[in-house]
């Protein structure tokens, strides 16, 4: 008998309580019980994580939980509960517990013990306080008979923080959110805010739905190639670019059907690329590949294929590893192996072990090794690690015996260039650093600062050694991967800024051009401080608003772009960090510059569930303001809704003059997050001549490009004054299509196939653009038409209405202007600022035109109306006009 009523449970220690039924949505039952009322248990009275006040208690299910810490004195700790099941089905059984802490195994009855291990993935986030947070956790699928059940749970440990709020049993497969049962909503609003609260999303056909833009499956138009300096599908040569967003282990390691549920979710938002972020080693030896963690990026990079979404390989970042005395790489002290793959051959070849198991182990769920698989289309040697960046420092986090290693291949590098080490040491003019050791055959290193303020000869041989060095090693892996292995998509060097973008930066850029395309990172917000500022958002922190629209001016913002050596450009890091209520410009400006610089990938980071996220966090982008912009920003990125730019600079770098430390005439930017600006020194900034020759405006006017030489090549210039006007305020771009207003905080896009305006909406008044005006009273926010036929708006038969403010957590409390203090991060749900004004569109048949209003999952909701004019609803994202 088919059950379309909501079902609910709940356990007590006295016996059973039932709620009323409550109407069905797609027929899930479900059974919900609390974690602190078990039938019988041998954990404390007292959970030690028990909330402290109101706001603490209003996160958890009920208001408490049953936690226990410390040591067990021996006694295996277990929980038991009696679970009446309304119908026999196959369910999904998830868990609402304390972060990671508490490993666990469960059965029902007699049942095989099924292991929930520590390294679990993380379905949400729900902050209690600082350090101590509710989440939920699939424990995967269990078939159960009508009736009643015996549910027991035993620690897999002898003592430490374990803590449970409640559990479910779902006969579909749903995201828990938070405290809520599946027929529960918070409907909790800040006066002029609405509740983000979406349905769960059962994936019928929706105007948002961006599924068909990708392939039936990822890479059956042939591998990902590089033709006319883009990404190209070898089989059609057909142009793609590349939406994409970032994962990390946590992700990766959902279950099955989290994985599967997260593919569609990207697809529907118009994602074509996942960036696969984490290391591959066990966490016991990192010598070896975890093979339990591979089986699960194998799963998922099977699941992104099916939805036609590509993978990035990215296993390698220094941070992820501390290396001690015994791991035999000297007098490491819980460090990071900061620079040690350029050089040391024994860690290059436990890296090369890494990429070996990973490439060319058959993945059970295609049949296919990663090397062989089109969907597995680029690959990341190193994350943010350089040379040439300030964790490079001698016999600090480089110690001694790593040091001598790297001396001695200077000292070997100069005694070929000067015929021997004395006469180098001559040529510097006789002054000697620690680690110059003639009789050795070393030569010692001066530091960033030094060689970019100096740049005499020794700092000249320095860099030019560096440089070389860390490109001998990017060539060597390349070949590696695509001779030895047979990898046949492509492969990136390196992502990192360096201690000086005008005299170093290039250098960097050289040693990574010697890969098949070039990447960059980069982050912007305003100032943020407190003890975990560079990860997380807490109570007592400070911090400001900042706009990147009036914040351009002598800055150089991460969208600003340039192309090397005429390879593809992607930027695999990059976000509007909160705290900061002036992020909606964030997707719109690389959907738009970002086709005007010819971008070929912007990745968002970072993922942090399965779905939309309940509360805001520091890398959030699964919120209204970042992801709920996915549908017309992706359209107009992926299909170049705007045009792409003719390049305005094209400055040809001699490498003689770089090596002589003589910079570019334009910086890569330097947008560091918290976590990586502190890894400069105090003080440690540079002190060269940082004018330019070039108008860092270039950017936003067109195509800046940038290529090594050997011989000297003229450069060429664009009259940049015709379209950059100072004196106003404003940034024209090449094609007519962008303008961007630095001074009143706002940028238009006018193309033919996608018109929209973000900013200051009620200090600019009314926005005429070609098909349409726009009149809002929002003090801050986007809004943007885009056709859903690729069709001029002035005669698409079918277009999606795109409207954003400001997002934050509900309570969120951080009193006053400029720099404060965060009082109360709030909690969820996610409130976005109500929306208001008129979008009037002025092509001659406007009248005849239909309005529906969408949902947040891009359903129809409410009742359609016709004409050209658009009174903008509180609450409504999306409109779908049709003709």
């Amino acid at each position: 008998m088919q059950i379309r009523t909501w079902l609910l449970v709940t356990i007590a220690l006295c016996g059973w309580s039932s709620v009323q039924p409550q109407p069905a949505s797609n027929d899930i039952v479900w059974v919900w019980w609390e974690g602190e009322k078990p039938a019988a248990t041998n954990f404390p009275l007292r959970n030690p994580f028990e909330p402290a006040n109101p706001q603490e208690a209003s996160v958890l299910s009920e208001g408490n939980w049953i936690g226990v810490d410390g040591d067990y004195g021996g006694e295996t700790k277990f929980l038991e509960y009696e679970v009446r099941v309304p119908q026999t089905a196959e369910y999904y059984f998830f868990a609402r517990k304390f972060w990671k802490h508490g490993p666990f195994r469960w059965r029902f009855d007699n049942g095989e013990w099924q292991t929930c291990p520590r390294e679990v993935g993380l379905l949400d986030q729900a902050p209690i306080r600082q350090f101590v947070e509710a989440n939920w956790v699939s424990l995967g699928k269990v078939r159960l008979t009508a009736g009643t059940h015996r549910l027991r749970i035993e620690l897999l440990q002898n003592g430490g923080a374990a803590s449970f709020d409640a559990f479910l049993l779902t006969n579909r497969y749903i995201v828990p959110r938070g405290k809520l049962k599946p027929n529960e909503k918070y409907g909790l609003a800040m006066e002029g805010w609405f509740a983000f609260e979406p349905a769960p999303d059962p994936f019928r056909p929706s105007p948002i739905d961006l599924r068909s833009l990708n392939e039936k499956e990822a890479g059956e138009n042939g591998w990902i190639v590089v033709r006319g300096g883009q990404f190209v599908h070898s089989k059609t040569g057909k142009p793609v670019r590349f939406w994409a967003v970032n994962a990390g282990p946590d992700l990766i390691r959902m279950d099955k059907a989290s994985v599967d549920y997260l593919a569609r979710y990207l697809a529907k938002y118009g994602v074509n690329m996942v960036r696969l972020h984490g290391g591959v080693w066990r966490s016991d030896n990192f010598r070896e590949v975890d093979r339990e963690y591979l089986d699960k990026v194998f799963y998922f990079i099977a699941a992104m294929k099916r939805q036609g979404i590509y993978s990035t390989l990215s296993i390698y970042f220094p941070l992820w590893i501390r290396l001690n005395p015994g791991d035999g790489f000297g007098d490491y002290n819980r460090q990071h192996p900061f620079s040690m793959p350029f050089f040391n051959e024994q860690f290059q070849e436990i890296y090369k072990g890494w990429w070996r198991v990973l490439m060319t182990t058959p993945n059970p769920y295609t049949g296919l090794a990663l090397k062989d698989d089109p969907a597995v289309a680029l690959v990341e040697l190193v994350n943010e690690d350089s040379h040439f960046f300030w964790t490079f420092t001698p016999y600090r986090n480089i110690p001694a015996q790593q040091m001598e290693i790297l001396e001695k291949q200077f000292g070997d590098w100069l005694t070929a260039k000067y015929g021997s080490l004395r006469a180098a040491f001559e040529a510097w003019g006789g002054s000697t650093v620690r680690g110059d050791d003639e009789a050795a055959g070393r030569a010692g290193f001066i530091g960033l600062w030094e060689m970019f303020n100096r740049r005499d000869k020794r700092a000249q041989d320095t860099a030019e050694f560096l440089a070389k060095n860390q490109r001998t090693f990017f060539e060597k892996m390349r070949q590696y991967l695509k001779r030895e292995l047979g990898y046949k998509g492509l492969v990136q060097a390196s992502n990192w800024v360096t201690a000086d973008a005008r005299i170093l930066g290039p250098l960097d850029k050289w040693s990574n051009a010697v890969c098949d395309y070039m990447d960059r990172h980069g982050y912007y917000g305003g100032p943020h401080e407190g003890e975990r500022a560079s990860y997380s958002l807490s109570a007592g922190d400070r911090y400001d608003d900042a706009c990147a629209l009036m914040d351009v001016d002598g800055k150089a913002l991460p969208l600003m772009d340039i192309q090397y050596n005429g390879l593809p450009s992607i930027i695999s890091e990059v976000n509007w960090t909160p705290p900061n209520r002036f992020r909606a410009d964030f997707p719109f400006l690389f959907a738009t510059y970002g086709v005007l610089q010819g971008t070929d990938g912007v990745f968002f980071f970072a993922l942090s569930g399965p779905w939309w996220q309940s509360v805001l966090s520091k890398f959030s982008i699964q919120t209204p303001v970042v992801m709920g912009q996915f549908p017309a920003a992706a359209l107009v990125y992926r299909l170049g809704l705007v045009q792409e730019a003719p390049a305005v600079v094209v400055a040809n770098l001699k490498m003689d003059d770089l090596f002589a430390l003589k910079g570019a005439p334009l910086s890569q930017p330097m947008n560091l997050d918290e976590l990586r600006a502190r890894d400069i020194p105090p003080g440690q900034t540079a002190q060269v001549d940082q004018i330019q020759a070039i108008d860092p405006f270039a950017h936003l006017v067109g195509k800046v490009q940038m290529n090594f030489v050997q011989r000297e090549t003229p450069s060429r210039l664009a009259d940049l004054s015709r379209y950059i006007d100072r004196a106003n305020g404003k940034v024209r771009s090449v094609t007519g299509e962008l303008l961007w207003d630095y001074k009143n905080g706002l940028v238009t896009v006018n193309a033919p196939r996608a018109q929209g305006v973000s900013g200051f909406l009620q200090k600019a008044g009314t926005v005429t653009l070609r098909d349409m005006t726009i009149a809002s009273p929002i003090e801050y926010g986007t809004i943007l038409l885009v056709p859903l036929d690729g069709q001029p708006l002035r005669t698409s038969r079918k277009m999606l209405l795109q409207v954003m403010s400001e997002d934050n957590n509900y309570g969120w409390d951080a009193p006053g202007t400029g720099k404060r203090e965060i009082k109360s991060l709030g909690t969820a749900p996610i409130n976005v600022r109500r929306f208001s004004g008129t979008v009037t569109l002025t092509r001659p048949d406007a009248r005849q035109l239909k309005v529906t209003p969408l949902d947040w999952n891009g359903y129809p909701a409410g009742k359609p109306t016709t004409g050209g004019r658009i009174t903008l609803q509180p609450a409504v994202m999306y409109y779908l006009i049709e003709r």
